[in-house]
């Protein structure tokens, strides 16, 4: 819903806002400033998921990882960009629209909204699901109490279950705005101390890791979803054009925005990867303590921050899940993310299937990047734009989305047969 883009952007649940069932409420528009939109298009960019990518370029390779990050990214962004421009054409006619799933709707008819819903579901659970696998992962357990009594990766995912459990309980969604404000600051930190840390050791051995690297991998199916999980703000990108007074104003913010965030996770997979050489766990920061780069300490104290920071994520996660599953199965109103109990199972759920899945993290990241994360990111916006009636496309644009329309398709494929052959 708006209100919860707000609070997951902005930190309050204020002005107003117009949800999915068109009432507003009398608060006078509010509109962000260029700082704040900017600063907005990076949180909704970079997230714990960027901390999975030095995995995700081990796998394909050190000319293959920078490059086909590069591609990846730019189709992401061009795919924004068309998800606006089909928005302003649907308002010129008329045809108001907000969200992904409004603009869906309004192009493909009654089946639009509910697919767009049924990809952010299957998107959002399984975020939550890599939370508790994240969890279970990270937690240094082994730094706390020592190596001999280092607690199994099944009972420490488990663990969890008490704090989410308590972290779902509010209601209305301006609560979870200090939850939102705190992780940010953990994120932020992490990714920091990440980038430092793959710099001083790069520059300490002179790159000798990257000598030994292969420029090509065949796991480059498994790159793909991990890469197309960390780009995960084309949900976003919409409510935060609607935050500014003008289409035109917001893009004279969006591209520097969404450039320099991709900047980052460039950089975030890049220097991690040409400094420590083959990354085998789908979290840096637990990669980097079974290294040994830093004291037993430190490392623990970035892990509990990090898994901190990703539990506190949790319920903001879950909400637009749970918002869509209470409204089109609960009969609850739109914006609602209906009854505690609801949200209960759905943590019950996805931490069960963390658990089932097993300690295999870049896995799990890899399937859901590459089945309704790349649905969402490399393969609806410009099948939206050739189907859209508002317009009629030239035929080198037609042919051109459908060459995006068909390589989504075939990456996306490709990395759910790798990821869960490995899985399953």
């Amino acid at each position: 819903s708006d209100s919860l883009t707000d609070v997951y952007l902005f930190g309050n649940g204020e002005g107003d806002h117009v949800g999915d069932g068109g009432h507003s409420s009398p608060q006078p528009q509010q509109y962000a400033s260029r700082r704040q939109t900017f600063m907005n298009v990076m949180k909704g960019n970079i997230g714990p998921g960027c901390l999975s990518l030095p995995f995700a370029f081990s796998q394909a390779g050190s000319l293959l990882g920078p490059l086909g990050f590069f591609v990846l990214s730019s189709m992401a962004v061009y795919n924004m960009h068309l998800l606006i421009q089909c928005r302003e054409r649907l308002k010129r006619q008329g045809r108001w629209a907000r969200t992904y799933g409004e603009v869906a709707g309004q192009v493909l008819g009654k089946s639009g909204k509910p697919l767009v819903d049924t990809f952010i579901v299957l998107t959002q659970l399984g975020i939550c699901s890599v939370y508790f696998s994240f969890f279970g992962d990270s937690f240094p357990s082994d730094d706390l109490f020592g190596a001999a009594h280092e607690i199994p990766y099944p009972y420490m995912a488990a663990l969890a279950f008490p704090v989410v459990l308590l972290l779902i309980i509010p209601k209305q969604v301006r609560s979870l705005a200090v939850f939102s404000a705190a992780s940010n600051v953990l994120i932020c930190s992490s990714i920091l101390w990440v980038l430092v840390e793959s710099a001083k050791q790069a520059m300490a051995t002179d790159f000798a890791a990257l000598k030994g690297l292969p420029l090509c991998k065949p796991e480059f199916p498994l790159f793909v979803g991990n890469s197309v999980y960390s780009l995960e703000g084309i949900g976003l990108v919409l409510p935060i054009g609607n935050s500014m007074r003008s289409t035109k104003e917001f893009r004279k913010v969006f591209f520097p925005g969404i450039i320099t965030a991709c900047t980052i996770l460039w950089l975030i997979g890049t220097m991690s990867y040409f400094a420590f050489g083959k990354i085998s766990d789908g979290s840096i920061t637990a990669e980097l303590d079974r290294k040994g780069v830093a004291s037993n300490a430190w490392m623990a104290a970035v892990n509990i921050f990090l898994c901190a920071a990703v539990l506190l994520t949790y319920p903001l996660q879950l909400r637009p899940a749970a918002e869509v599953i209470a409204e089109r199965v609960l009969g609850q109103p739109a914006g609602s993310s209906g009854p505690y109990y609801g949200r209960l199972v759905l943590a019950l759920f996805t931490g069960s299937l963390a658990i089932a899945m097993g300690n295999n993290l870049g896995l799990m990241i890899g399937l859901i990047g590459s089945g309704a994360s790349t649905m969402l990111a490399l393969i609806l916006p410009p099948l939206l734009d050739v189907l859209d009636d508002t317009h009629a496309p030239s035929l080198p644009r037609r042919a051109f989305h459908y060459a995006l329309v068909a390589t989504g398709s075939v990456l996306a494929m490709l990395g759910v047969y790798v990821s869960a052959k490995d899985l399953f």
